[in-house]
């Protein structure tokens, strides 16, 4: 999930993470994560806090103003790191381009499947 400030609504949350927010806590599918009255109560969330909560591995761009979080791993974070393993693919030209070329610059890779 893309996020543009650090301080979403809530209702941007639900709609990105499939979380809901119901009394009994933060909820998605049969499991409930309890969260304080004043974050169930608010009509924005913090993002480090809420991430935090739900166990969501957190990345921010401050350069960019850019927030990721997710995906949610209940128990343990599905983030360990944000190294990319090695991925060689051709480029637009039919060249091989190695995503290690990148290395020290900051770079989302988007991935599509369409099953």
């Amino acid at each position: 999930m893309l996020f543009k400030s650090a301080s979403v609504p809530v209702a941007e949350f639900e709609e990105k993470s499939g979380w809901t927010f119901k009394p009994e806590g933060a909820c998605k599918g049969d499991v409930c994560i309890p969260l304080s009255a004043d974050v169930l109560e608010s009509e924005t969330l913090e993002l480090e806090a809420i991430t935090e909560a739900l166990g969501l591995p957190m990345l921010v761009d401050e350069k960019h103003g850019l927030y990721a979080a997710g995906p949610e791993s209940i128990g343990a974070r599905a983030l360990v790191t944000a190294d990319a393993p090695s991925l060689v693919l051709p480029d637009l030209d039919g060249q091989p381009f190695d995503l290690a070329s990148l290395r020290g610059q900051k770079v989302m890779v988007y991935a599509w499947a369409p099953y």
